[in-house]
Parts: C-alpha cells; sequence; structure tokens
C-alpha cells in the first residue's frame, strides 16, 4: 500500500553505562567515510560513540537491518539496533574513563536475505571515533556473478601453497598454518581471521598472506577491511619487477567492484591482472562478463574464447554463448550452449541458464523476420500512401543528416533514463471491442494511479509501470474476463533509441515535418531479427510470442527529444493469428516544480489491435503528474512501500 504521510526521520539514540573491566583490543580494521564524532572526556566518565551505515554491495542503504555492537566487556556491554531507512545506526557508551583507555568493538549486521556481515573497529585511546561502513551481500544462487566460493577456490589453494614455501614465515608459520587450516579446511573464516591478521601484523611485506587475508575477511563477512587488505596487497605487488608481481589481488579487486556494479571499474583492474598472467582462464572469463555487463559484446566473445582455450569452467561457455547471441550470431549461440550443456537437461540448470536458453529458442524463431520488407525499405510515396500521418512531409534529400539525429536522440534517452525521478500520475483508460462493422459493441472506462518507476539493473536502467486503486493498493487493469484487451509496458517503448540498443534496428531518416506544433526530424526504424534487444511479448489465450516492431519517431529538431511515437507489428503472426497491434504515443513536456528541466512524459496512448478477426481499442490518457519519492523497506518487487507525493507540474 502507498502512503501519502509525509515521513520525519529522527535519530534514536541508545546509551549504556558500564564500568566493568578494561576493552579487549580486536583486530583492527579502518575507518569508515561517513564522517567523524569526538567522544567527550569528564574526570570519571567517557562518552564513546558508535555509529555507521550499512549498505548493499552496489552502494544502496540496507533498512530494518539488526546490527549488534559489542565492545567485549560482557552480556551487558552488548547493544542491539536496527538501520533506519538510511541505513543508518548509531548508539553511545559511557564508560569509566579509568578503566577504558582504549575501545575496540565488534559490529554484525544481520537481515533475512542478505549474508551477515561482520566488521571489527579498534579505535585506539584517542578522542575520536569514526564511521564503520558495513557491507551485506545478497543472498542470491542465481546471481550473475562469480560465486564468492569460486572466486576463493580460484586463488586461495595456489596463496597457501605459495605462502608455504616463503621462509620468512618461520616466526608466524603456526599462525598462518592453522589460519589456513580454519579458512580452506574447516571452513571457518571467521576463526582464521584473527590467526591470518596476526601473520599480517608481523610480516606486513607478504603479498601472499596479506591477499589470503582480505579472501578470508571477504568470505566472513567484512566487504570494508577485505578490500582495504587486498588493496594493501596489490600496493605492495606493484613494487616487484612485473615477471614477479602476482595477478591475484588485482583480481580480487576488480570482481569487487564488478559485484558492486562498477564495471568500468572492474575491467580496468581485470586488465592489469590480465597484463600480470594473460592467460589465467579465470581472470578472462570474468574480464569477458564484465565486457557482457558493459555491452561491448565482439571483445567479450573475443576474451571469452580466450578463456575456453585456456580451461576456463563450463561458465565461460555459457558466458561466450550470452555474447554471441548479442552480437547476432544465434546459430554459433546455440552451438556454444549445447556445447555448455553436454548433455544435461536444461531443467536441472540455474535460473539464468534456463531463461537464456529460452531467449535463445525464441531468437532462432525469429529468423523467419530475416526477409521481410519493412518500412525502412519502402519507397517513401507508398509509405505517405500507407500512413496519412506522414501527411505533409518535407522528403530528405540524403541519409548524412541520419547520424547525428540517432545521436542527439540517443543522448536524450539515455540522459532521460539516468535522471529519471519516479512519477505518479492520473490515468484514464478507455477500453473498446469493436465489431466487424466498425461499430463499437462494448466500452469499458477506469480510473487509476499510474506509477512510472526507475531503477537499476546490472545491465544498466529499467522502467517500469505499476498501478494502485484510488487508496493506493497496487491494483491492475481489469476487463479481460469481459472480452477487453489489457495493455501496458509503453515506459519503455522509446528505448529503441538509446545508443545501447540502437544496433538492434535499422534507421530510416525520412525528412522534416510539422507535428503538434513542434518542428520535428522524422524517423523510421525497424528491427533486426538477428540483434535486437528489446523485444515485445503478446500474450492471448494461454499462448505468447515474441513481437517485433516498425514504426515512425518524430523528433523535435531543437531539443532532440521525441514528440511522439508510432510502432506497427514487423509482420502478422499468422500462427497466433495476429494481425495488427498499433501503438501511438504522444509525448509532451512536463515541469516539476523540484526540477530545473523539464521531463518529456507520455500524455496519450492508443493502442489497436487486430486479433483473431476482432478488433479491440484501449486510448490512455494521463494527467495531474507528481514526483513520487519512494523510501522501501524491501525491494520494489515486494511492493511495500513507504512514500510521499511532493507538489506536482506548474
Amino acid at each position: 500500500m502507498i502512503s501519502r504521510k509525509i515521513l520525519l526521520f529522527m535519530w534514536l539514540f541508545s546509551s549504556v553505562s558500564l564500568a566493568p573491566g578494561p576493552a579487549r583490543a580486536q583486530a583492527p580494521a579502518g575507518p569508515g567515510a561517513v564522517g567523524q564524532l569526538g567522544t567527550s572526556r569528564s574526570q570519571e566518565k567517557q562518552e564513546w560513540h558508535i555509529f555507521g551505515r550499512v549498505t548493499t554491495l552496489n552502494g544502496e542503504p540496507v533498512a530494518a537491518a539488526k546490527v549488534k555492537v559489542d565492545i567485549g566487556s560482557g552480556m551487558n556491554s552488548v547493544q542491539t539496533l536496527e538501520t533506519n531507512l538510511r541505513g543508518e545506526f548509531r548508539t553511545q557508551y559511557d564508560l569509566n574513563a579509568n578503566l577504558y583507555k582504549r575501545l575496540a568493538v565488534n559490529v554484525t549486521a544481520t537481515k533475512a536475505g542478505y549474508q551477515e556481515a561482520r566488521e571489527t573497529v579498534d579505535f585506539g585511546s584517542g578522542d575520536q571515533t569514526w564511521g564503520i561502513d558495513m557491507v551485506m551481500g545478497e543472498i542470491d544462487k542465481d546471481a550473475d556473478q562469480l560465486p564468492l566460493a569460486m572466486l576463493i577456490s580460484g586463488l586461495a589453494p595456489d596463496l597457501r601453497k605459495a605462502a608455504a614455501g616463503n621462509p620468512a614465515l618461520d616466526r608466524v608459520r603456526q599462525d598462518f598454518v592453522r589460519g589456513s587450516e580454519e579458512f580452506l579446511d574447516r571452513r571457518n573464516p571467521v576463526r582464521a581471521v584473527p590467526l591470518l591478521a596476526k601473520v599480517v601484523e608481523r610480516r606486513p611485506e607478504c603479498i601472499e598472506c596479506r591477499t589470503l587475508l582480505g579472501l578470508a575477511l571477504l568470505d566472513a563477512g567484512s566487504y570494508a577491511s577485505a578490500r582495504r587488505h587486498l588493496a594493501e596487497a596489490a600496493k605492495l605487488s606493484a613494487t616487484h619487477p612485473k615477471g614477479a608481481r602476482s595477478p591475484d589481488s588485482v583480481f580480487a579487486l576488480g570482481v569487487l567492484e564488478s559485484w558492486g556494479g562498477e564495471d568500468e571499474e572492474a575491467a580496468k583492474f581485470m586488465m592489469q591482472a590480465l597484463d600480470l598472467d594473460p592467460n589465467n582462464p579465470l581472470v578472462l572469463q570474468e574480464l569477458g562478463r564484465t565486457l557482457i555487463f558493459q555491452k561491448n559484446w565482439e571483445a567479450a566473445d573475443q576474451y571469452l574464447e580466450r578463456a575456453i582455450k585456456a580451461g576456463a569452467s563450463q561458465g565461460a561457455r555459457f558466458l561466450r554463448a550470452r555474447a554471441l547471441l548479442e552480437e547476432g550470431d544465434s546459430e554459433e549461440a546455440d552451438a556454444e550452449m549445447s556445447r555448455y550443456l553436454g548433455g544435461r537437461d536444461i531443467k536441472d540448470l540455474p535460473v539464468s541458464a534456463r531463461t537464456f536458453y529460452g531467449q535463445l529458442r525464441a531468437r532462432l524463431d525469429l529468423r523467419s523476420y530475416a526477409k521481410v520488407k519493412s518500412l525502412v525499405d519502402e519507397p517513401l510515396p507508398k509509405l505517405i500512401e500507407a500512413l496519412p500521418e506522414l501527411e505533409g512531409l518535407t522528403a530528405a534529400a540524403s541519409q548524412e543528416s541520419l547520424a547525428s539525429i540517432l545521436r542527439d536522440a540517443g543522448e536524450n534517452v539515455e540522459s532521460f533514463l539516468q535522471n529519471f525521478p519516479n512519477t505518479m500520475s492520473s490515468e484514464q483508460i478507455h477500453q473498446e471491442r469493436i465489431g466487424k462493422d466498425g461499430k463499437i459493441k462494448s466500452s469499458l472506462d477506469q480510473s487509476l494511479q499510474y506509477l512510472f518507476l526507475a531503477r537499476s539493473e546490472k545491465l544498466g536502467m529499467a522502467l517500469e509501470e505499476y498501478r494502485t486503486d484510488s487508496r493506493g493498493d497496487p491494483t491492475g487493469l481489469r476487463g479481460l474476463e469481459s472480452g477487453f484487451m489489457l495493455t501496458s509496458g509503453f515506459a519503455s517503448a522509446s528505448l529503441l533509441f538509446h545508443p545501447a540498443y540502437q544496433s538492434g534496428a535499422s534507421f530510416r531518416y525520412l525528412g522534416r515535418q510539422l507535428m503538434g506544433g513542434h518542428h520535428c526530424h522524422v524517423v523510421g526504424f525497424a528491427q533486426r531479427p538477428e540483434t535486437a534487444q528489446i523485444i515485445e511479448r503478446f500474450s492471448a489465450d494461454g499462448t505468447r510470442a515474441l513481437v517485433l516492431l516498425q514504426g515512425l519517431a518524430w523528433i523535435e529538431e531543437e531539443s532532440h527529444r521525441i514528440v511522439r511515437l508510432r510502432t506497427d507489428l514487423l509482420k502478422p503472426l499468422s500462427s497466433i493469428r495476429l494481425q495488427r497491434q498499433t501503438t501511438e504515443i504522444q509525448y509532451d513536456q512536463v515541469q516539476f516544480k523540484e526540477l530545473a528541466s523539464a521531463m518529456w512524459l507520455p500524455r496519450e496512448v492508443a493502442v489497436t489491435v487486430e486479433w483473431k478477426g476482432r478488433t479491440f481499442h484501449n486510448l490512455h490518457r494521463y494527467s495531474e503528474f507528481k514526483l513520487f519519492h519512494v523510501e522501501t523497506r524491501e525491494k520494489l518487487k515486494d511492493r511495500k512501500s513507504r512514500a510521499h507525493v511532493s507538489n506536482g507540474p506548474n
């Protein structure tokens, strides 16, 4: 349910006064970056302020996480807190200044659906504390990333072996052996960390020891401390001659960046690792994965092919099949996927593999579109005759302007997506069933609240739409049970012009035209079956079919904004008797008081479908736009949000 109450956030302080024995010092951990706050001393009492923030790997706050703070002086020294909507926590200890000359704290954070996070921080004997950064990884067995277990198994055994032969470790050999056994043999990273930390403290120059400690910290949930030790190991390695450097710490840093969605930084680290070990199969594989996230399909294909030749896991074949499909080589993608399957039943594989397999089969089915003649190929007079809205078009003399028009329009769509503010509007829907005589047989009107939301994805941003009733309860369109057609998903229509997706269509500059008071460039487009990345799905009577589109876009000359968009089927789908699907979207400028720049949002959407000899027509109108601020306790997929609505447009 959406609540329109304005939320007021206040710090909730908790305080404990203690006077037991001195706090035990723990393995040191560095400061976070969320600020500083001094302690306060009196003759007998000293105030220690413990605070920090809990986030996901990509920096999103984790609200309602249970945080336990332990200063190591028995049960009375433990406090349990809960993070606020910003992921923040804060507490205070009032301690006997004579007994507590220094302070070290153990902090753990837990929440259902997340891996436990833990950090140990020694504030020493100074008069300042600092923010503690806690990072929680989401528990997702099918996450599109290198699993932590595979990172550890790929690096740790060789690190252990290399350090075992280092004579400089003789004085700390026992701690190193015990720490390695706890970490790798007994799978107990929490016990391993203090042992390996003692080794690093006494032999800070040991790169393998510090890298192994970083991996153990990752396994224990101490991401911030792990990153610091891995970065220090990489720094130490850089001081050695190139032939003596290890790629492990640099590669692990690259994986951390990839987990956090920082693919550009991840690629830089992995390229450094590859420079040190050009035939490392795991590095080649993960560089290929990172390039897939960057939509650099050709380079990803090349590195993944090298990874397979170097002996990478079967996962490299799955990744390469994905890259090949995006390159447009569905036949080779199918062959690589078959090699990945190796006779296994697709039903027994992870969800990501099953999903991709379905996408691959669907793309192979689209080969029937290969010889279709689209409006991009049609003579202009024939187009104008078929599409009356082109009347008054001044035909383009050449295609020289097409590249710059697509570039400018693509930049606008990309900027729109990156800066999109979640919005709410009133939606009026008029649904019609039309008889063979062209007359309306029945109609239905509905009024809903329409939520237009942006969310981040590994491969970029995505737009989602939700509908609620007047009370704010999630709902959907009615009418299916009465024979009406349900239409939705207009939010992503302009993404065909996004720079990342333009390779999925062919374009043609038709000319210039005055449309709705706007001087526009008119561009025709048709999706390409071999490279289309945004594919519609038509569902009816329990059957589903993928749909490729062609259409027209009116792009304002001055602002390069799409002001009108029309899409049609690239070809009728006789298999499901879908003869026509036409969508016409009118965009309009909306100015919000809170934003400096206006947004171009759909004002009216008309959809006409001819299916099984029947005609359906839906008209959607949008008004009363407002910004919609969402502060979630859970992900949007749970649709459990707290929100408030701000003032609408001027």
